[in-house]
């Protein structure tokens, strides 16, 4: 295969992985893990953590997203190969999620490390809803639940 034609296929291959991203926002908890994500970005950034904070908190971002993106595709080949139940597919299913549910406690416990330092926590909190800031994180919460449990995207 010529290098023309590799170098195509290789930018291709990430046409289909933004394929399969979008594909995963039809799931509630994707949905919910990527509003999650905006939210404690855009606190953070208020909170001013360091630079190897923002590392820590964006690779526990990107361990629950990538979880979950998996559970999503292991859910429809265990629908795809096993249509009716079945109690292997079920414990497949049951297996993946838990896999995600450890990604998930695991980024909350990072998050607790890195937030959970009084009175910063505080002092963060009432420069929040003691500005300009405060509308910003209201329509951050009132769109991560539109987006959470209204948006339905098309197929």
């Amino acid at each position: 295969m010529p290098a023309a034609n590799q170098f195509a296929a290789f930018l291709k291959s990430f046409l289909y992985a933004a394929r399969g991203l979008k594909a995963c926002l039809s799931e509630r908890n994707m949905r919910f893990h990527l509003s999650a994500a905006v939210f404690i970005t855009a606190f953070s950034l208020v909170y001013r953590l360091e630079r190897a904070q923002f590392g820590l908190l964006f690779f526990a971002i990107g361990l629950v997203i990538s979880l979950e993106a998996v559970n999503t595709a292991v859910e429809h080949l265990t629908d795809l190969v096993s249509p009716g139940f079945h109690p292997i597919a079920g414990k497949v299913k049951d297996i993946a999620a838990g896999a995600v549910l450890v990604g998930a406690v695991t980024a909350a416990v990072i998050g607790c490390v890195l937030f959970l330092q009084f009175p910063r926590l505080t002092d963060t909190l009432l420069l929040i809803v003691t500005s300009w800031r405060l509308p910003v994180f209201a329509v951050l919460i009132v769109g991560s639940v539109w987006f959470t449990f209204f948006y339905h995207p098309r197929r």
